[in-house]
């Protein structure tokens, strides 16, 4: 197989990008659409020159793709996805890979059984600010992580729900802001910190006529003994999110960039303690003692490459990147063609999905929540 032969269900919104970005990878092949909206489907398969159907299952019976994308709300992927892996062709999800972490779980034992690539698009794990962030974690240049602070601040008009109804609901969307926005950002603390074992959250809904939550708040323990802190709401001017990771020899910290989904330049900010705080808290020089922070600067920008030997540097950071959905889609049909694993994987999304399910039913059941969570109890609350 030289070329994928593709399709996108679900064209509307972000399922643009996916027929866009398929058209312009070399190696994929458009094929077919499938919606539920006539109209819609006629225009963009005409413009085109591909196949469409109004049921995406007639596409899959059809036998002229190898692989797909799912642009389609949230209650939606979980049976799209099971489908399309029972017909044999590989699958690209945009986020959430299901609602519930059950779901997701049969979805990943699937594409496992069938050796089928399956990739969910957190795209946010492209961006070159939250890959320095990971390089500088994982290679221990600020120790055993301590604490995480992390605030996602945004505003969100009654427009935004108006535009896609579904979304108002719990029922169709399996939440609010946790699953909608804050999805991206709860994926990386997971990928950067690893797994979460104990959750206690608050969540309300303040300005928006919904169902699901429009600010939430959550304490997180993971099982490497760090600690974070997540605020999230839509009902506040964007520019005063924060991202903080704390280590024992030192700190990294991400300014508010308005939102990490804008193509502009991000920043990381890096600093070094004079010494190990292990170190500091029983030979600190007197009761007032602050270790000292120090900060140097590095600019870096463009080739990827040359990030493990700049990052033995610490410093402001400051990168430019190309859109995460293309980033993801090209490794995914790497993957179909050349057997190596998308950048990322179904499974590798589970942490941050039961993550989500977790602070969701903290919040709900109004007590602490260990991970993992009750499937049985997780699966009734959304039923509720």
């Amino acid at each position: 197989m030289n070329r994928v032969r593709y399709g996108v269900i679900g064209i509307k919104g972000i399922g643009n990008l996916h027929i866009r970005f398929a058209r312009e990878n070399e190696r994929v092949e458009l094929t077919a659409l499938a919606d539920l909206d006539e109209d819609i489907l006629k225009e963009r398969t005409e413009e085109l020159g591909v196949c469409g159907f109004t049921d995406y299952r007639k596409m899959l019976d059809a036998g002229i793709v190898d692989a797909v994308s799912v642009a389609t709300p949230h209650y939606l992927h979980a049976p799209m996805v099971l489908d399309c892996l029972n017909a044999g062709v590989h699958v690209f999800v945009e986020k959430p890979l299901a609602v519930c972490v059950s779901d997701a779980e049969s979805i990943v034992r699937l594409a496992k059984t069938k050796n089928l690539k399956l990739s969910v698009g957190h795209q946010y794990r492209t961006f070159r600010s939250s890959r320095t962030m990971k390089y500088i974690i994982d290679t221990g240049v600020i120790g055993k992580i301590r604490r995480v602070l992390w605030s996602w601040v945004e505003f969100r008009p009654e427009s935004y729900y108006a535009r896609d109804t579904w979304r108002r609901t719990w029922r169709y969307s399996g939440g609010g802001i946790s699953m909608h926005n804050v999805s991206h950002d709860l994926d990386l603390i997971c990928w950067m910190i690893g797994k979460p074992v104990r959750v206690a959250a608050l969540m309300g809904n303040q300005l928006h006529n919904i169902e699901t939550e429009d600010v939430f708040c959550a304490n997180i323990q993971f099982e490497t003994g760090a600690f974070a802190s997540v605020q999230a709401t839509i009902n506040q001017p964007s520019g005063y999110s924060i991202r903080q990771v704390a280590g024992d020899k030192g700190i990294i910290v991400m300014p508010d960039v308005k939102s990490l989904t804008f193509d502009r330049k991000d920043q990381v900010l890096l600093g070094k303690y004079e010494c190990a705080l292990s170190t500091a808290v029983t030979e600190g020089k007197d009761d007032h003692y602050q270790p000292k922070t120090k900060w140097q600067s590095v600019k870096l920008i463009g080739d990827p490459s040359k990030w493990k030997k700049l990052m033995e540097h610490m410093g402001l950071v400051r990168i430019k990147r190309p859109h995460g959905i293309s980033v993801l889609m090209d490794s995914f049909i790497d993957s179909i063609l050349n057997g190596t694993e998308p950048l990322v994987s179904g499974e590798s999304t589970l942490p941050s999905l039961e993550l989500i399910n977790a602070i969701l039913l903290s919040a709900a059941r109004k007590r602490t929540v260990d991970l993992p969570i009750d499937r049985d109890e997780c699966d009734q609350l959304f039923q509720e």
